[in-house]
């Protein structure tokens, strides 16, 4: 849409203005000096969607790479007036506040999320289902608002797939920062050339069920 377009134009600008050197990767635009020690990844507004129909969980992410590592990540979701910060090594906050990802240890316990049913793999899929029928609570839909919901400890799981990096590098160290976990289906940590899945949740307890019920 033309608020994509321009909301990634003025965030483009203003890391331009400042840090000319600094790498971009966008949704919307060609990719600059990727190669660059800094690089900033950005979607200017994640659920293009929600944004168009009126509801409110759509926002804006942005990351910053440091030789490839993320070690800043935001996800700012301006109709619900809550923005989390994440940097590396630091505990995430919303609105300043610091917050924790969920205790919980069973898989029966979750409250799982996902965007929708877009899985490439069949086995991913599969994978999926099993966990979502193993959860205690289920529902379809929150764009990036479901991870701040994550990182604040009011859901405990998220599984997408089909996501580029601009979906997912902002994500990283917010709920890395919470005390959560996040990673692509095989467990690998996730990168600006991972294959677009995502297993996001509360700790890494819960994360190894997740994962060896994907990959049985």
């Amino acid at each position: 849409t033309i608020a994509d377009q321009n909301t990634e134009l003025k965030i483009r600008e203003l890391i331009s203005s400042k840090y000319p050197s600094h790498g971009i990767i966008g949704e919307e635009y060609e990719q600059i000096n990727t190669k660059a020690e800094f690089v900033w990844v950005i979607d200017p507004i994640d659920g293009t969607r929600s944004f168009i129909a009126g509801h409110k969980d759509f926002g804006t992410l942005i990351a910053l790479l440091h030789n490839n590592e993320p070690v800043l990540g935001i996800i700012n979701c301006p109709a619900h007036n809550e923005r989390w910060v994440g940097i590396k090594d630091h505990q995430t906050t919303c609105n300043d506040n610091k917050v924790n990802t969920s205790s919980i240890q069973k898989i029966e316990d979750s409250y799982l999320f996902t965007s929708g049913q877009f899985f490439y793999e069949p086995f991913f899929k599969k994978g999926f289902e099993k966990i979502k029928e193993k959860s205690k609570y289920f529902r379809y839909g929150g764009d990036c608002y479901m991870y701040g919901m994550l990182a604040s400890g009011l859901i405990d799981i998220v599984i997408e797939d089909t996501l580029k990096a601009h979906d997912y590098m902002a994500l990283v160290n917010i709920i890395e920062g919470a005390g959560g976990k996040i990673t692509d289906k095989f467990g690998k940590n996730v990168n600006i050339e991972s294959d677009g899945s995502l297993v996001a949740s509360c700790n890494p307890k819960i994360h190894q069920q997740l994962i060896s019920i994907i990959n049985s």
